[in-house]
Order: C-alpha cells, then sequence, then structure tokens
C-alpha cells in the first residue's frame, strides 16, 4: 500500500506540473504580442516618472489631468512622427529610385572649389579631374545598383510601420496604467526585492531605475536634440526628405554611431548637387552636432547616474545589438547593476 500511495503522489505531482507548465507556455504565447510594448512602457515610466509628477504639481494635483498630458507626449513622440516619415517615403521614394536609375548616365561635377584648398588642393583636383576623364562614369554605374536595391529595401521595410505603431499604442496604454497606479507598483517591487535580497534589494531597484533615467537623459534626450537641429537644418538647405534623413540621424545617435555618418552624406549630397552656400553650412552643423553630441551626453548620463561613462556607452552599445532596441535599457541597467554590486562587494571585503 505504501508503494502504490507514493506511485499514486508521483503521478499528481508530475500531472500538475505538466498542467502548470502548460499553462505557463499557453500564457506566454497568448501575452507574447504584448511584451515588448509593456517592458517598453515600463522603461518609458521610469524615465519619465519625474516629469509626469511636475505636470501634476502645474494642473492641480489632478493625476488624471497628468495622465492626458503624458498619453498626448507619447503619442506626439512615438507615432505622429513615423507616420509623417513613411508618408513622405510614400510621397517621394518613386523619385528616389527613379533618380537612382538615372545615375549612369550623369556626369560627375569637376568641383573646382577643390583649388582654393592649401597646400593638397591642386593635386587633389587634379586626380578628381583624372577619374572624371577616365572612369567616372564606370563608377557611378558600379554605384547604382545598390542605391537602388537600398532605397527598395527602405520602402518594403516602410510597410511594417504598422507593427511599430501597434507596439507604440500598446506601449502608451500599459504607460498609463503604471502611472496610475506607480506609487503602488513601485512598493511591490521593493517588497519583492526585499523578500529576495535584503541586504541588496532595495538598492538593486534603486540603480535600475537610476540607470535606466541615465539612458534615457543621455543617449535618448542627446538623440532628440541632435535630430531637431539636424532636422531644422535638412529643411532650410532644402535636402530631399528631411523626414527619412532625421529619423536615420536619430537612429543613428542612439546606437552611438554619432551623427558625422548621416551629416557627411548630406554635405557630399550638396556639392555633388552644386549646392556650395547649403553645403558650408551643414559642415558647420556637423561640427556643432558632433561638439553637442559629446558633451551633452557626459553631462546627461553623469547628472542621471553617478556611473562611468563608459559602462553606459559599453551597455547601450551591446545591448543594442544583442536585445535591439529594448537592449538600449538593458545593457545600461545590467552592466550598472553587476559594477555595483562588485564595487560593495570589494568594499566590504576591505
Amino acid at each position: 500500500m505504501p508503494a502504490e500511495k507514493n506511485t499514486t503522489d508521483l503521478l499528481k505531482l508530475i500531472l500538475n506540473l505538466l498542467i502548470i507548465g502548460l499553462l505557463i507556455i499557453i500564457t506566454y504565447r497568448i501575452v507574447e504580442v504584448f511584451l515588448f510594448g509593456f517592458f517598453w512602457a515600463v522603461m518609458v515610466v521610469i524615465a519619465t516618472w519625474p516629469l509626469m509628477i511636475k505636470i501634476q504639481k502645474k494642473l492641480f494635483n489632478k493625476r488624471w489631468l497628468s495622465l492626458l498630458v503624458m498619453a498626448l507626449i507619447l503619442a506626439f513622440v512615438c507615432i505622429i512622427p513615423f507616420i509623417l516619415i513613411i508618408s513622405s517615403v510614400a510621397q517621394n521614394g518613386h523619385h528616389l529610385i527613379e533618380w537612382a536609375k538615372t545615375l549612369q548616365h550623369q556626369t560627375l561635377p569637376t568641383f573646382d572649389w577643390l583649388e582654393n584648398i592649401p597646400t593638397f588642393g591642386s593635386e587633389l583636383h587634379q586626380k578628381w579631374l583624372n577619374l572624371i576623364q577616365t572612369d567616372g562614369t564606370d563608377l557611378v554605374s558600379s554605384i547604382q545598383p545598390y542605391i537602388g536595391t537600398m532605397i527598395g529595401w527602405l520602402l518594403e521595410q516602410a510597410t511594417n510601420i504598422g507593427i511599430f505603431i501597434f507596439h507604440a499604442g500598446v506601449m502608451i496604454i500599459f504607460s498609463l496604467l503604471l502611472f496610475l497606479k506607480g506609487e503602488s507598483i513601485t512598493k511591490y517591487v521593493y517588497l519583492l526585492a526585499n523578500r529576495l535580497s535584503k541586504q541588496y534589494g532595495a538598492t538593486t531597484v534603486t540603480l535600475a531605475g537610476q540607470s535606466i533615467r541615465a539612458v534615457a537623459l543621455g543617449v535618448v534626450v542627446t538623440a532628440i536634440t541632435l535630430a531637431l537641429i539636424g532636422g531644422l537644418s535638412f529643411l532650410l538647405t532644402n535636402m530631399p526628405l528631411p523626414g527619412v534623413l532625421t529619423l536615420i540621424l536619430f537612429i543613428c545617435c542612439v546606437a552611438q554611431i554619432g551623427p558625422v555618418v548621416v551629416m557627411l552624406g548630406c554635405i557630399a549630397w550638396q556639392f555633388w548637387s552644386g549646392h556650395t552656400i547649403e553645403g558650408i553650412c551643414l559642415i558647420v552643423v556637423a561640427i556643432i552636432l558632433t561638439t553637442l553630441d559629446s558633451v551633452m551626453r557626459a553631462y546627461l548620463i553623469k547628472k542621471g547616474a553617478n556611473l562611468p561613462f563608459l559602462l553606459i556607452l559599453f551597455g547601450v552599445i551591446g545591448g543594442l545589438l544583442s536585445f535591439g532596441i529594448m537592449g538600449l535599457f538593458i545593457g545600461p541597467v545590467v552592466l550598472a547593476l553587476t559594477y555595483k554590486i562588485i564595487e560593495t562587494w570589494v568594499d566590504e571585503q576591505s
């Protein structure tokens, strides 16, 4: 009898574990589509919580009014710009493709202004003229298929904007819910952290919040600022598809590539088209953006959290490459937590 009872209990345990495992798998599959938006909302709420509190104080301490304002801000920042950009691509994409097809029939400009460059200007200009006279057309013809392919790929990717808008909508909904119950959720998170580790629990949660705010301030705010300045310069210098260029500039700044790549392409296009004044203006803007990128980002990261700049930089780049856009926040948070835990452990040992 005891043996039979043990066998029955074992079967019940296995059956219960299978049912629980099945429920976990099914639950995950159901909520999987919302996970990206939820974690995005968590990052947004942590980063913008102080802003929401300030808005609430300005609006007679009415939480629902501050939630309405935050919803409008998030929609304006996350959804409306992408809709405008995709609309711009849809309207002007065929012009880019036609331009790419005609590249092999165009003649390279002489760039006579190269003569005015001191020391090596004349030699550089002569080499450029030799390139035009020999195989300049072949050079343009060789890059033409790649330009057409790249433009076609960008247009194809634009069709996926609906997926992004869906995730952004989910993010806004979850953000409003988290804003609404932020204090209660924070309390439970700290209680859970203390249950897991009384020594490091609360410190870990606080550090995670500081790291997320540091990234939001140092990386995202800097990228938005540079993108706005760059976008304005694109409009003033009559660059084609300024909205698309602004988005690319923003992505490059977030990915820690910097504004130089996009600005160099725009500068080259202006000189190629014979717009010397516009090209010089973009050179000045590029210098300003590069300087502002380094100074502003370092200052804001140091203000957001007392962490080494290189730690945040490696976390942003590594996280972005490993986990996609969410890795932008996951990478620095994980590295910051590891760094602080090791630092605390070493201090205790000493």
